[in-house]
């Protein structure tokens, strides 16, 4: 019998175990802190976006590529704050095989150019002014990043702030482009 005052403690590390017993998925494991989703293992759905220039992009048009799908706001501190490790990621893997498709939850261009003009970054962002991307994706919050593989299935989902330059993130990755 455990006392009652160890009772939080081994239902939780119970919880914590058959968590970790029960998730699986397609492709290398997730490097720690990259929780898998309910959409695991499914095609991604696909959409249609346009960049800051105006020019229109599908999904498809990366399929062949490693893919991040990432939400995220010029509002959202999280956000801001993953995206120095994100323009470092575009910069260490090859782009010929790596493609991020950081998409703009926030209301225009208007903030996006603000913030692009002071910070500096050279990312492509995709707009998702309304929203319908990111509930087609069924993200509650951001950031959230789906990482595709090659062939358009998801294969791990982020949710929060992740520094994309952690060497087990990394790794990660490269074994995904290595496929």
């Amino acid at each position: 019998m455990v006392p009652n005052k160890l009772w939080p403690v081994t239902t939780g590390l119970v919880w914590v175990v058959l968590g970790i017993i029960s998730c699986s998925s397609l492709g290398p494991p997730p490097p720690q802190g990259v929780p898998n989703s309910f959409n695991v293992g499914q095609l991604a759905p696909q959409f249609t976006t346009t960049d800051r220039k105006g020019q229109v992009h599908q999904l498809s048009d990366f399929r062949g590529k490693v893919v991040l799908v990432n939400f995220w706001a010029t509002w959202c501190p999280p956000c801001v704050e993953e995206m120095p490790s994100m323009e470092s990621l575009c910069k260490e893997l090859d782009q010929e095989q790596l493609a991020i498709m950081a998409l703009s939850v926030d209301d225009s261009w208007e903030p996006v150019e603000v913030f692009f003009r002071e910070s500096n970054f050279g990312l492509i962002i995709y707009s998702d002014f309304g929203g319908k991307i990111a509930r087609l994706y069924g993200t509650e919050k951001v950031p959230e990043t789906y990482i595709l593989n090659k062939h358009g299935v998801i294969v791990h989902k982020v949710v929060g702030a992740t520094n994309w330059m952690a060497p087990k993130m990394l790794s990660f990755l490269r074994q995904l482009l290595a496929v």
